[in-house]
């Protein structure tokens, strides 16, 4: 067969690194959280035109991945964009939770921000912190560790896999009740969050840039 990573007809060839740059991590950690948000939204549009089949059964599962890498991806940049401002020598938690990277850029912003910002940031976040502890709600369940103690976990793998690490179902196999996403509601609250992570990012971007450009006049 012929290769999969190989060029065709231009305009329908995929390009890895038209939009990537060898210099720019952070901007390149911002073109892979666009294109999850946009394999979301762009689905759900698709589901919403014809679900005659109820193909949303099965599609809901790769749409709440990438929206939730999507998220991932946003808030580690902003994370990172967050700590070079403050001249910290870190870049974002390497973990997949959520909630505690939400905690995160919330903390570094109160670090960085004057205080009648405060609002108006938190009334930007206030759709995606809704909805993150909506999930965590759900994903949320108890294990015991090797030392026979209880620790509660939130598996954001539960879009991945129907079972969990120990073999156990996921929160949406063992009810009598319906699990349903509205995807009409989804799409208008995931345009939102993901307008504001994206505002947020060109934001703090922005201020880098113009650090590092006084920065560099400075030692001219």
């Amino acid at each position: 067969m012929k290769e999969i990573f190989s060029q065709g007809v231009v305009d329908k060839t995929a390009y890895l690194n038209w939009r990537t740059s060898r210099h720019d991590h952070i901007q390149n950690m911002l073109v892979i959280a666009d294109g999850f948000r946009d394999s979301a939204l762009l689905l759900v549009k698709e589901l919403l035109k014809d679900n005659t089949t109820n193909r949303a059964d099965n599609i809901i599962f790769p749409v709440l991945f990438n929206a939730n890498h999507s998220i991932e991806v946003y808030l580690k940049a902003i994370c990172w964009t967050q700590n070079l401002l403050l001249g910290i020598n870190d870049t974002f938690p390497g973990n997949h939770n959520l909630k505690g990277l939400f905690d995160k850029v919330v903390e570094l912003e109160s670090k960085l921000g004057h205080p009648s910002d405060k609002s108006r940031f938190m009334d930007m976040l206030s759709k995606l912190e809704a909805y993150i502890d909506e999930l965590y709600g759900n994903i949320e369940r108890t294990v015991r560790n090797g030392n026979g103690k209880d620790r509660i976990i939130h598996d954001i793998t539960f879009c991945r896999y129907t079972l969990n690490n120990n073999l156990e179902p996921q929160f949406y196999i063992n009810t009598f009740d319906n699990v349903v996403v509205d995807l009409e509601n989804f799409l208008a609250v995931f345009k939102e969050i993901f307008d504001n992570l994206s505002s947020l990012a060109m934001h703090y971007q922005a201020h880098l840039e113009a650090k590092q450009e006084a920065q560099y006049e400075c030692r001219e």
